[in-house]
């Protein structure tokens, strides 16, 4: 199962992986956009095997719809990949059904309640592995820039909000729960790991409306030397989710699919406690038992 699989490096994942014999299900808002992703991939490999399971990461009730109707199933899971996401845009916060603010809602929550709800089958599955979409972003400095700024007293933007901030706090919120998902799957069969696709400006210029911005990040920002295309992107997902290097290898950062070391507050195992046990709370999941 693959998060976002209808397009850009999901959809480029997606692909690969059913190339590779995998049952793929894409898990996605647009069901349209997966049918036509679907055709897509059965143009250029009429055997693949794959279908779509709706997914709105920002709401979580329809969250455990999907987990329902994929469990319903009764497939194995063997990899699931926390693809889907992104940064909101705005100069003031918008927000998840449930009241969250939306990056954080959708990128990490969304994604904590998904793979929690689909914890048992995958341990039943086992060796299974859950790829969590990072980004070196959390990185305090990376590319010049800004840091993450995780106040549990300003996730909804009541003291101040910055898209960018915001961002970079989801992005960190993904490895802390990549990192204590690991640790708390030692000895089942199951490895998290978290992923750095870096930029990719064909995957946002998808998300563009503006002819100029879609110009700029479909056939300008792409001959950069820091970009990367989606099939660079990809073949990072696919390094994580097949390589036997990282069988029953967890707790790692894999970018230009090679382990990198991420931000010195990632591996604060008191902070990634912390937000699980949050997680837990703002998801509902204590009085289902897990946790």
């Amino acid at each position: 199962m693959i998060t976002g699989g209808n397009s850009g490096i999901g959809f480029a994942t997606a692909r690969k992986l059913a190339a590779n014999g995998f049952h793929v299900v894409l898990a996605s808002r647009n069901q349209q956009t997966s049918a036509q992703a679907i055709e897509q991939i059965h143009a250029g490999n009429p055997n693949a095997s794959i279908e779509s399971i709706p997914l709105d990461l920002a709401s979580l009730a329809a969250v455990r719809q999907c987990a329902a109707a994929f469990l319903a199933k009764e497939y194995p899971l063997y990899v699931l990949i926390n693809n889907a996401g992104g940064s909101v845009a705005g100069e003031r916060a918008s927000f998840t059904a449930d009241g969250f603010e939306m990056t954080f809602g959708t990128n990490h929550l969304g994604h904590f309640l998904l793979t929690n709800l689909l914890l048992d089958n995958l341990k039943q599955s086992a060796p299974a592995r859950v790829i969590t979409v990072s980004s070196q972003k959390h990185i305090p400095g990376y590319g010049g820039r800004g840091a993450p700024d995780f106040d549990y007293d300003n996730l909804k933007g009541e003291k101040y909000y910055d898209s960018q901030v915001f961002y970079r706090n989801s992005k960190l919120a993904n490895i802390w729960f990549a990192y204590e998902l690991q640790r708390r799957l030692a000895g089942t069969g199951v490895t998290s790991n978290a992923v750095c696709p870096g930029f990719v400006p064909e995957a946002i210029g998808d998300r563009r409306t503006s002819t100029i911005d879609r110009l700029m990040y479909k056939q300008i920002l792409p001959r950069m030397p820091f970009a990367r295309s989606l099939e660079q992107a990809s073949s990072s997902y696919m390094v994580a989710a097949t390589d036997p290097r990282f069988d029953r290898v967890g707790g790692r950062f894999i970018v230009d699919g090679k382990e990198k070391r991420s931000s010195d507050e990632s591996y604060d195992e008191e902070k990634a406690r912390r937000l699980w046990q949050m997680s837990l709370e703002w998801c509902g999941l204590e009085m289902n038992g897990l946790s």
